[in-house]
């Protein structure tokens, strides 16, 4: 379906929101509450699952008091479950938003282990789940949970979720990237430059990664969701810290702080739409 443009707008909002976070990690509490906020629900959970193992290595919720809340909460649902949506995603390899009411009837649902143990106890009916890639016999995903006098997802939070896939894909690589930064000062030297790296904020380190990377600042302003004056503005406080001049030298003293087999190339894993990666200089 085709999305209003209210919707538009507040799928923007949510990205702007959550592109002021800084997290190494998907995904900080305040994120999944930002997130719920876009697609109003009564719980909502960033899961990881092992199907292996049968168990979720990583669940970050709000929804205190539902099963995944429980310490035998992984217990309970692998002997009534999986759910359907995960076999669904395990059997199609699909990661589009869908819902529950999508995979199965509404009556045969009613009637799984899954709902009347797990999920009826706590409150929780209607589901709508936004797929995450993941390695073979893992999924990833943040579920939506409402309970049955709330109603059924609509088109709308499908679409909604559906578009913002791809922007979680680049919100995971920026976590990506920060965690490459905090790799940088263990392997420095203690000179004066290293000193001068070390009181750069995460924010202008990644800045510098990316001008390091040949990305002009209304490129860098565009992927993280500020204005060009902004960058502007953060690259004088970097030239500052650092004691440079300029663009080049600030680049060039990236070059030089990165570890031995660590290459900006790594560091920078950014990929915005619509502008190429830039070419890596000769040698």
């Amino acid at each position: 379906m085709s999305l209003r443009r209210v919707d538009l707008a507040a799928i923007l909002g949510f990205l702007a929101d959550v592109g002021r976070l800084e997290f190494d990690d998907p995904y900080p509490i305040e994120f999944v509450a930002r997130l719920r906020d876009l697609v109003p629900c009564d719980a909502l959970t960033y899961q990881e699952i092992d199907l292996r193992a049968r168990r979720f290595p990583v669940m970050v919720g709000i929804d205190p008091d539902g099963p995944a809340g429980e310490a035998d909460g992984d217990a309970l649902y692998w002997a009534v479950g999986p759910c359907p949506i995960s076999d669904y995603r395990a059997r199609t390899g699909s990661l589009a938003a869908i819902r529950m009411s999508d995979v199965i009837r509404r009556r045969r649902y009613l009637e799984l282990p899954i709902f009347r143990e797990y999920f009826h106890p706590v409150g929780l009916d209607h589901a709508i789940d936004i797929g995450l890639p993941a390695p073979a016999e893992r999924l990833r995903s943040f579920i939506l949970f409402r309970q049955t006098c709330a109603g059924d997802f609509s088109d709308r939070d499908r679409g909604v979720l559906e578009m913002l896939r791809p922007h979680l894909h680049d919100l995971e690589e920026r976590a990506a990237l920060r965690r490459r930064l905090k790799e940088v000062p263990a392997a420095l030297e203690s000179d004066s430059k290293s000193r001068a790296w070390d009181t750069l904020t995460s924010r202008e380190r990644e800045i510098l990664a990316l001008v390091a990377d040949g990305r002009t600042n209304v490129q860098i302003a565009a992927l993280l969701w500020v204005a060009p004056s902004t960058v502007k503005k953060h690259l004088e406080h970097i030239y500052e810290k650092l004691g440079v001049g300029g663009r080049t030298a600030a680049a060039m003293h990236m070059r030089n702080r990165l570890p031995v087999g660590v290459t900006r190339r790594d560091v920078v894993s950014i990929r915005t739409p619509g502008i190429a990666p830039q070419p890596s200089a000769p040698g």
